[in-house]
């Protein structure tokens, strides 16, 4: 490469690495280690985009995501943050590394229950904040996230489904609008007189900030006996997330039941001993 050149950017690849990997096992580190890098190195590599280059950018990228849209706790993504620091010291891009780690509190990150949930929309709906109450809805019931809530529009509750777009195209994903909720966007653009683009806007017709997003939730927790610390996306999202992980849980426990009363029956007609 001629030295004229400047080098934009470093292309991760599975055989770096296994390299990598390598190279910590020469240094006699431990088997969990060795798994816990290829893990957390692995899942790095997926979420970056097509060209899979590392910047001097990934790590508060990387960083950012962790937390915002994947709600991880703050130990999580410091050790997330550690093992790319490491992998970017072995490329030779200390300077690329992540210098600012997210201060780790010794409390545990409070969850909102779904009942909880359902009283911060009840509240709302008391105090007659239907903008807070669709809010919490988009968020809470559909998963959509602070950064993409720009992105549910007249024409996609319209259609009852939405592309949505995170992260500067490296995160795309097809949501499809529960119908109760559909309805009452609908409703809510009819009423503001909103013909089309985003519904979520501040009064000067700019997308919600996160800042003024957190006010919203927070305006009914008092009213809907909901802790403070609990009433914002984060907690909506991690909310939203748990339901759906008990939901698919469930379904896979009837699934493997049914499997089961299928191989019973069948060993009734075709079993060895029968």
């Amino acid at each position: 490469m001629d030295e004229g050149n400047v080098k934009s950017g470093e292309v991760m690849t599975a055989k770096l690495i296994e390299d990598f990997i390598e190279s910590m096992r020469e240094k006699n580190r431990g088997k969990s280690s060795l798994d816990n890098y290829n893990r957390i190195l692995t899942s790095i590599y997926q979420w970056l985009p097509k060209d899979k280059i590392l910047d001097e950018t990934t790590g508060m990228k990387r960083r950012q995501w962790l937390l915002e849209e994947k709600g991880f706790c703050h130990r999580t993504v410091n050790a997330q943050m550690s093992v790319l620091n490491t992998f970017l010291r072995y490329l030779g891009h200390r300077d690329w590394q992540v210098d600012e780690f997210v201060r780790v509190s010794n409390d545990v990150q409070p969850e909102l229950t779904r009942a909880e949930y359902l009283r911060l929309l009840s509240a709302a709906k008391h105090m007659g904040k239907e903008k807070t109450y669709l809010l919490i809805k988009t968020m809470g019931g559909a998963g959509v996230r602070v950064q993409e809530l720009s992105q549910v529009t007249v024409e996609a509750a319209c259609q009852g489904m939405v592309k949505l777009d995170s992260h500067n195209g490296l995160r795309l994903r097809i949501m499809v609008i529960p119908k109760a909720l559909q309805g009452e966007l609908l409703e809510y653009a009819h009423k503001e007189s909103i013909i089309s683009g985003s519904l979520f806007l501040s009064r000067d017709g700019k997308p919600l900030s996160r800042t003024m997003v957190h006010h919203y939730v927070n305006s009914v927790s008092q009213e809907a006996r909901v802790d403070l610390e609990k009433a914002n996306p984060r907690c909506l999202w991690k909310m939203y997330q748990s339901t759906r992980d008990g939901i698919q849980a469930n379904i896979n426990v009837l699934i493997q039941q049914a499997y089961e009363n299928m191989m019973d029956q069948e060993q009734l007609t075709i079993g060895w001993d029968m």
